[in-house]
């Protein structure tokens, strides 16, 4: 299933697209007879495997037409023939799935996939890639609050994934909130969906995805995909689940949004999605050329529709850049709002998360005006900073966190509030992290 649902994003691989190919030995230069060959054998694949088969015509129509206006004549370079084709299909189609590839050594092996010395190579090949990239898995830490943070860039198949993914959701388990972002995740394995999805739910018999393709000759093969029985490992079934998406999130991940959104299992927080809804298969085509097609349709159970071409809606719509500080803080407040007695502890990191996202800016005046002595405490401004000396044995700097909230640098057990009355500074606050202050009178 692998191939089934590699999900390709075309408006990324245009750009990268000449350096993501294999060194050639020698330079190859294509003929206008190779090029009718491409064309007219992309054309056949569209007619037997294409999701939309009405709009087969038009988009054959177009790519002729270019041929025979000559638009295609000086790409003579292979991955600059491949480029444009992919353009033209989705200006024709609408369609972001589609690209046309240029890799001889890989339809050589495909053309011999029969042999099972071939297919060993390509397995071995398939594996050592994605070993290089971690299966996908990019970070994994626990941000303050103990909010696990993962982020993942592509979807692998779970046939050689799942060890990677299940240990890193046991590296999670135990936090109280989880952040998944894929604000970079461009798709790939839909079962790699299903089996994260699976962690979030224990006992339930759900369905996530039912869809159907088309085998050769447009048989239709109709298939669903459930939440799976068993994974390896904890379960995090009472944890709020938060994904962050961007306006490249495509395909796969916006699956798994979409669907675990419509369980009402998750807040996405971020930006619209894409909108990449079909799976692809890749075909081969003449010359050392394949193409990525759509070739099958996806619906929710829930809702019977797809986001193609529209796009999943976020719950919190911000910045892509935004999204993991939002998501930090709806995760820290709503812990804090579940459980009161964890409220002071909770309440406690979201002023640095809010700094984090938008620096606190306080104005030179306003800083030399909490200047003073506080018993054995001096707050002094310094080079353009507020210092806190104590006893004068100890300078450390004050960062603002709020205006009149600062955060001792090297120094996370109680902060410094700033105490005004009637706009004259009367002393400041210790805050410690437990709730409990102690006052300090301005001298």
């Amino acid at each position: 299933m692998k191939h089934l649902f590699t999900l390709f994003f075309l408006i990324f691989s245009m750009g990268s697209y000449a350096q993501n190919q294999p060194v050639q030995k020698e330079e190859v230069k294509l003929t206008e007879l190779n090029k009718k060959q491409i064309i007219d054998s992309l054309a056949q694949q569209l007619e037997e495997f294409y999701i939309r088969p009405n709009a087969v015509g038009d988009i054959k129509k177009k790519l002729n037409e270019n041929y025979k206006k000559g638009l295609y004549k000086d790409l003579v370079k292979p991955n600059d023939f491949a480029g444009k084709l992919s353009s033209d299909l989705v200006e024709a189609s609408k369609d972001l799935h589609f690209a046309v590839r240029y890799d001889p050594e890989w339809t050589k092996d495909q053309l011999k996939k029969g042999d099972k010395e071939v297919q060993k190579k390509i397995k071995a090949e398939e594996l050592a890639e994605a070993k290089k990239k971690n299966f996908g898995f990019q970070q994994a830490r626990i941000l303050e609050g103990n909010i696990g943070y993962l982020k993942f860039d592509y979807f692998e198949d779970p046939a050689i994934g799942s060890e990677t993914a299940a240990a890193t959701m046991q590296f999670l388990s135990s936090t109280d909130a989880l952040i998944i972002d894929l604000r970079q995740n461009n798709g790939g394995a839909m079962e790699m969906g299903q089996f994260l999805s699976s962690y979030f739910y224990s006992g339930k018999e759900l369905p996530l995805y039912k869809y159907y393709t088309n085998d050769k000759n447009r048989k239709k093969v109709e298939r669903e995909m459930w939440l799976l029985p068993s994974v390896p490992g904890k379960r995090m079934e009472d944890v709020d689940i938060y994904i962050l998406t961007s306006n490249t999130t495509f395909s796969a991940a916006e699956w798994m949004s979409y669907s675990l959104q419509n369980l009402k299992r998750v807040t996405i927080v971020g930006e619209k999605t894409a909108g990449g809804a079909h799976p692809i298969d890749r075909k081969i085509l003449p010359n050392g050329f394949s193409v990525n097609i759509p070739f099958g349709e996806v619906k929710d159970p829930i809702t019977n529709t797809d986001f193609e071409g529209k796009g999943v809606t976020p719950d919190v719509l911000c910045k892509s850049e935004e999204a993991v500080n939002t998501s930090h803080i709806l995760a820290l407040q709503k812990l804090s709002a579940k459980n009161k007695e964890l409220s002071n502890h909770l309440d406690w990191y979201v002023p640095i998360v809010k700094n984090r996202q938008k620096k606190a800016n306080v104005d030179a005046a306003i800083l030399k005006s909490y200047q003073g002595k506080y018993g054995k405490v001096e707050l002094k401004y310094e080079n353009d900073n507020l210092y806190y000396k104590w006893n004068n044995i100890a300078t450390l700097l004050l960062i603002p966190l709020e205006q009149d909230l600062f955060l001792l640098d090297g120094i996370d057990e109680f902060r410094i509030k700033i105490v005004s009355e009637n706009n004259v500074v009367t002393g400041f606050k210790r805050i410690y992290q437990d709730g409990q202050e102690k006052f300090y009178k301005k001298e």
